[in-house]
Formats: C-alpha cells, sequence, structure tokens
C-alpha cells in the first residue's frame, strides 16, 4: 500500500501492507474452519440441528463472555506484539482437533471443547486487530477498512474453495495447514506496527473499570448505542441463522455433501468481495452511512424469505450472492462507523462492544435457529428469521437517528 493509493497513508510507525498481509493470511485460515467445523458435525458426525446450533454457540458464547476483556487488554498492551502472542496461542485447540481425529477419537464432546477454545482466543484476538487497523494508517479509515474488508473475505473464500476438496485432501493436512496460517498471521501483524510510545496506550487501572468505560461510552453515544443494537439485531437474526441453517439446508433440503455446502459459503463470500470492490473502485465513500446500513438490512431480510420459498439450485445461488453483497456492505460501514466514531484511546473497547453486540447476539441466535429448525423445518425457520429481519430494519428506519442525514462536518469527520 503506496501513500499515494486513493489518499491511504500508513501512520509514522505502521505499515498498511503488512496489516492487510496478516489479515489475509488469517482470513484465509479462518476460511478453512467456516467449512471444517459445521462439516465436522454435520457430514462427519451427523449430529441433529440442536446440537448443530449448541456447538456453534460453544464457538461464539466466548465473544459474550471475554470480549470487553479482550479489548481493555488491546487498549492497555502494544497490539502487534500482543496479536502475534494470542495466534500463538491457537496451536492449542488445533493441535487437539489434530490428536482426536490422528486417533480416531472425534466426538461431538472434543468439538464443543473445540469451538469454545477456539473462540475464547477469538474473542481477544478480535478488538486488537481491528485497533491496530486504526494505527497502521493515518487519513481515510472508510476506505482502509473496505480495503481491509476486500482482502479479509477474498482470502476467507480462498479458504472455503481449498476446504471445498476436503474428501480429496483429507482432514488432517487441512487442519495442519490451517494451525500454520494463523501462526504466519500472527508473525506479519506483528511486523505491520513498530514502536509505540508508552503514552499513546491506554493507562493501565482497573480491568472491570476500564471495561465498564466501553459500554458507557456506547451507552452515552446516541449513533454508537442505535448502531450496535443494528450490529445486534444482523447477529441475532442473520449470521446466528447462517451458521446453522446453511449446512443443514444442504443436507436436508438439497440433500448434497460438502462440496455443494463450500460452494454456497464461497457464492456468499464472492457477495461480499464484489460490493466491496464497488464501494472501493466506485462509491469511494458513503455521505449517508446509516442509511445504507439500515437498508442492507432491510433487503438481507428480503432475501431469506425469498431463499424460504425452496428456489431451484440456480436461484439459490444467486439469492445467496446477493445477500453475501447486503452483507457486504453492511459489514464494511459497520466496522468504519464503530472506527469513526469512538475515541482513538477507547477504540479497542468499543470495537470490543461492537464484537460483543455482533457475536453475542449470534450466540443466541445461533442457539434459537438450532431449536427453530428442529421443531418447524429448515426453510420455515429461515422464512420466519428473514420476515423479523425486515421488522427490525422497518423500526431503526422509523425511528432510529441512523437514518437521518448528517450535516456536512459530521461528513467530513
Amino acid at each position: 500500500m503506496t501513500d499515494n493509493d486513493k489518499g491511504l497513508k500508513d501512520s509514522p510507525t505502521g505499515s498498511f501492507r503488512f496489516y492487510l498481509q496478516g489479515m489475509g493470511v488469517s482470513s484465509f485460515a479462518h476460511g478453512l474452519q467456516i467449512i471444517l467445523f459445521p462439516w465436522l458435525l454435520v457430514g462427519v458426525l451427523n449430529e441433529t440441528a440442536e446440537r448443530v446450533g449448541i456447538a456453534q454457540m460453544a464457538l461464539m458464547l466466548p465473544q459474550l463472555l471475554f470480549v470487553l476483556w479482550g479489548g481493555v487488554l488491546s487498549d492497555n498492551r502494544h497490539p502487534g506484539q500482543h496479536l502475534f502472542r494470542l495466534y500463538l496461542l491457537y496451536n492449542l485447540p488445533c493441535l487437539m482437533l489434530l490428536g482426536a481425529l490422528w486417533t480416531g477419537q472425534l466426538s461431538y464432546s472434543a468439538m464443543l471443547l473445540y469451538g469454545f477454545c477456539f473462540g475464547t482466543i477469538t474473542a481477544f484476538v478480535q478488538p486488537a486487530r481491528e485497533s491496530l487497523l486504526s494505527r497502521v494508517v493515518d487519513t481515510q479509515l472508510q476506505q482502509a477498512v473496505a480495503r481491509a474488508s476486500f482482502v479479509q473475505f477474498a482470502a476467507q473464500s480462498a479458504g472455503i474453495f481449498l476446504a471445498g476438496y476436503m474428501d480429496h485432501i483429507g482432514l488432517l493436512p487441512l487442519i495442519s495447514f490451517q494451525l500454520a496460517l494463523l501462526v504466519i498471521s500472527g508473525w506479519l501483524l506483528r511486523k505491520s506496527l513498530g514502536y509505540l510510545p508508552e503514552g499513546s496506550m491506554g493507562r493501565r487501572g482497573s480491568t472491570w473499570v476500564d471495561m465498564m468505560s466501553g459500554l458507557k461510552l456506547v451507552w452515552h453515544h446516541r449513533r454508537l448505542f442505535q448502531l450496535m443494537m443494528v450490529v445486534a439485531a444482523t447477529g441475532f437474526l442473520g449470521f446466528g441463522l447462517y451458521l446453522v441453517a446453511m449446512p443443514l439446508l444442504t443436507r436436508e433440503v438439497y440433500q448434497q455433501g460438502a462440496s455443494f455446502f463450500a460452494s454456497i459459503q464461497f457464492t456468499f463470500m464472492l457477495g461480499v468481495i464484489i460490493s466491496n470492490v464497488i464501494i472501493i473502485r466506485l462509491v469511494g465513500r458513503f455521505r449517508q452511512s446509516g442509511r445504507v446500513l439500515l437498508l442492507s438490512l432491510l433487503v438481507r431480510g428480503l432475501f431469506l424469505m425469498m431463499i424460504a420459498l425452496h428456489p431451484p439450485v440456480w436461484l439459490l445461488f444467486v439469492l445467496v450472492l446477493l445477500w453475501g453483497g447486503a452483507s457486504g456492505v453492511a459489514m464494511m460501514l459497520g466496522r468504519s462507523l464503530t472506527h469513526e466514531e469512538s475515541p482513538q484511546e477507547y477504540r479497542a473497547r468499543v470495537v470490543s462492544v461492537y464484537q460483543l453486540s455482533l457475536f453475542g447476539a449470534a450466540t443466541v441466535g445461533a442457539w434459537l435457529s438450532g431449536h427453530a429448525i428442529a421443531s418447524v423445518g429448515v426453510l420455515m425457520a429461515i422464512g420466519a428469521l428473514g420476515a423479523l429481519t425486515v421488522l427490525a430494519a422497518a423500526i431503526a428506519i422509523k425511528f432510529s437517528d441512523l437514518w437521518k442525514p448528517l450535516s456536512y462536518e459530521t461528513q467530513e469527520r
């Protein structure tokens, strides 16, 4: 990333290029995880919808429990060094899963333990990685977020594509490769940020007080609070459903296997990538980010309702592509609004509230989706949650400050 690339400039101590490389390698590993974890449950262990929902909840529950603590630790430490140590810890759950597969002892309880350990590390990684982004660029934060999102989801798509060949490659080589990628990404993220003076990092005080300070800032900041409510709706009604319903839709509705599931995931990520390319190349910067965010929530609900009508395979993939495109816009805007609205010294803590809103709600959403699918079937559950998404978007459009036009000064901030 050069200094004259669309106005994006490295910070005096940071390298956006190394950040993007670290993000890309990490996201490739996460793309493998997106396929491997649910398919081990659905396709290998042949678990029920309720148990798949519980396992996905175990993967995301640490976000609810630890992400605020992770934000405090990130504000009080050099984020690059902190991330490198955290990425090394991914060795523990990955080696545990490798051992279970190697010895033929893979079980539902082993998957729960793996998911909880992996999710716990991720709860500390995500706020630190988001905080690092704002330290490696000086200008055009929305553009930086869009570019980071593009790299993230392009690399995830590559990981998903590779995981689709698990029947040919084998689970052990894929998980070993994932482990190596995680270590390399931690090293690259460490290189992206140089020395930081002690005063540029947060004051080390009471952890509890620091955790509450992020929540209080969001609570008293009207637009941030409403943004977190929209993000929570996305996690509860969309993300949780996506994690549980897609592998079950593959197995129970379309009677397909791992390659079909990987194709659905790849198509979703392709939609995310296309939307980010459009933002980077054509749009540049949304002047009314809140309005676009709420409209994306509305259309995502409509796409879910259409998927619930059991479309033919070709139309299913078109709808998943469009769903991914709308989700890509929402993810980019949610992240950039969080960065832009929060002060630098509190940024990791505010980002941790963002992660709590998204993944905490998704934890409950995954559990609810599993039970809803078991009760009324995959398609009916998708349709019901799609209708609730449309309702939530309509309420936010009617009453939220995010829909109100921003002043020129606020847009230029």
